[in-house]
């Protein structure tokens, strides 16, 4: 099979710190790699908890030094430090990039639904980014949903970016230095 990707493919991935309940707000990790083994930026961005404003915060680190050159972008979930919902339809429309985000299980989307109708007044708004999105499927043993790509890329990608963890090396590492944050 020919392949459509250089082992060093520039992705970045998404996560965020853990936070405690009283935190107003969270700390998103944003690590930009090629492949699966070199690093080149790691970045950081405050944002609400529970606020609407993740997704321009990723932005904001998408469109920064490496735009030019970043070729996919990943993102561990859509709930950010509660529930901020990363739109990634609006993500992929301003930067014309894919994205994938990766998590472990299906959601279960009644209770999702059940705790923001519960807890904002814009419950509305957060359900339709929400309902907006492709839903999750199964490819290996993650669940994926995805904008501006294709199943067959998303594969071999996934090939390129992963190391010795079923997610890409990006949101592993994202993932294991905003733990490091939990005690500053």
């Amino acid at each position: 099979m020919l392949s459509h990707f250089k082992d060093e493919i520039e992705v970045i991935g998404f996560d965020d710190a853990p936070f405690k309940k009283e935190d107003k707000e969270c700390i998103l990790i944003a690590t930009y790699m090629r492949g699966n083994k070199i690093v080149d930026g790691v970045y950081f961005k405050k944002f609400q908890k529970d606020g609407l404003d993740v997704t321009d915060k990723m932005l904001e680190i998408i469109k920064g030094k490496h735009y030019s050159k970043i070729k996919f972008i990943f993102l561990s979930g859509i709930t950010y430090g509660g529930f901020n919902i990363a739109d990634i339809n609006k993500i992929y429309f301003e930067t014309k990039k894919p994205v994938i985000v990766c998590i472990d299980r299906y959601p279960n989307y009644n209770k999702i639904y059940s705790a923001i109708k519960k807890h904002f007044p814009d419950w509305k708004r957060r359900i339709n980014i929400i309902e907006s999105l492709p839903k999750p499927i199964k490819l290996d043993n993650i669940y994926i949903q995805y904008i501006g790509t294709d199943i067959p890329k998303i594969k071999e990608l996934l090939k390129k970016t992963r190391l010795k963890s079923k997610f890409p090396e990006c949101l592993r590492l994202s993932h294991i230095i905003g733990r490091g944050l939990l005690d500053i």
